[in-house]
């Protein structure tokens, strides 16, 4: 499963041409990444003997999606050893609009299951959508020691920052939350540094 710095970072947007009439009509994306075959860590590693094949253990692929902002249909292409996946917005997070919480926009990412809530979210202060230069915050699930689920938030991405939450690190993070209202307050209101062990979830 993508995290959700995979789900809305690093993907490329098609455009039309200046005078298309129809746009923006569609959103395409695609993004191309590395992938690992099967077992490739092991003695015997994946190769080809023919001179111009390019087969080894890691491999380039593309992946391209779609989405209908009207309807909600998104589908996912991918290259290499093809796949198209037909899916929804509620199933991927991505292509719902954000919520706003006070002075953040929510977007949410993959539901923990079909038919859940989020299991996190990414924050941007303005309903832009999100990109590295929009990007403020997190919110993402966590449980505390009793099994009781919280929230835990990041704020102000930064590579120097002294927490991780999930691939990203953050200049501050928040106390564990009863909510993601109060994940989103605390967004809002209460980002300061904090005096406490760094965060790594």
């Amino acid at each position: 499963m993508d995290l959700i710095t995979e789900t809305y970072l690093g993907w490329t947007p098609y455009t039309h041409t200046a005078d298309c009439p129809a746009a923006p009509g569609f959103e395409v994306e695609s993004r191309r990444t590395e992938g690992i075959r099967p077992q490739s860590t092991g003695p015997d590693h994946h190769t080809c003997p023919h001179p111009v094949c390019e087969h080894a253990d890691a491999f380039r692929r593309v992946q391209i999606r779609l989405l209908c902002r009207s309807c909600s249909t998104v589908y996912v292409i991918g290259g290499e050893a093809l796949t198209e996946v037909h899916t929804h917005t509620a199933l991927t997070g991505w292509g719902q609009a954000p919520a706003r919480h006070g002075d953040v926009w929510l977007w949410p990412g993959r539901p923990a299951a079909p038919g859940h809530a989020p299991h996190d979210y990414l924050a941007t202060r303005t309903p832009d959508p999100v990109t590295e230069a929009t990007l403020y915050g997190i919110i993402t699930a966590v449980h505390d020691a009793a099994g009781i689920r919280r929230w835990l938030a990041g704020a102000e991405p930064t590579p120097t920052g002294a927490h991780q939450i999930g691939a990203l690190r953050w200049g501050y993070a928040s106390p564990a939350l009863p909510s993601v209202d109060d994940a989103a307050a605390w967004l809002t209101f209460g980002v300061q540094p904090e005096h406490t062990p760094a965060v790594t979830v």
